[in-house]
């Protein structure tokens, strides 16, 4: 079967192949752009790198835009944003500190934890690995299921529970050293 009628097959069983409607750049780029900062950011602890990260990645998308489809095309943002962070925060030397306050980079609960715990939390997740950042905080920042989160990073799905396993009991081991 030739590209073209497999196309017009998949159009006659009711595949969807609808493009997200994209009219600009500028829209695009405002649309998404301060969610996409602040999940960079988790995963590269540094809102320079964050901006550059999701500037790379916002290129990249645009260019290929054509690939993406309406119905999944947030998590194939997320993935391209995330490679990206974890690919600038992976070629850095050394661990930076973060440069910001939490509210740069999530938005506050109704319960805003008191600044140091903050600063505790911070610390903590500031010492897992970019990789491990980035499960967390496509898991529990932005609210994908493990499945889904496999899914947006390309990874099998125990690689992400064995990530969200291991920064859990990283993270829970950590704070409770600095509860005491």
């Amino acid at each position: 079967m030739s590209e073209p009628e497999a196309l017009s097959t998949a159009d006659a069983i009711g595949v969807d192949r609808a493009r997200p409607a994209v009219e600009s750049l500028d829209g695009f780029v405002h649309e998404h752009y301060p969610r996409l900062v602040r999940l960079a950011g988790l995963v590269t602890r540094d809102v320079d790198q964050a901006q550059d990260a999701v500037q790379a990645a916002l290129e990249r998308a645009w260019r290929k835009r054509d690939q993406a489809r309406a119905d999944t095309f947030r998590p194939w943002l997320d993935r391209i944003v995330v490679r990206e962070a974890i690919r600038q925060a992976q070629n850095r030397h050394r661990l930076a500190p973060w440069r910001h306050e939490a509210t740069d980079w999530v938005d506050m609960p109704a319960s805003t934890p008191e600044p140091t715990e903050m600063a505790v939390l911070r610390e903590a997740l500031g010492r897992l690995s970019p990789d491990h950042r980035a499960v967390v905080a496509l898991h529990l920042y932005a609210g994908y299921s493990v499945e889904e989160t496999a899914r947006v990073l390309q990874i099998p799905f125990d690689t992400v529970r064995s990530r969200l396993r291991a920064a859990r009991e990283r993270l829970r081991r950590e704070l409770g050293e600095a509860r005491e």
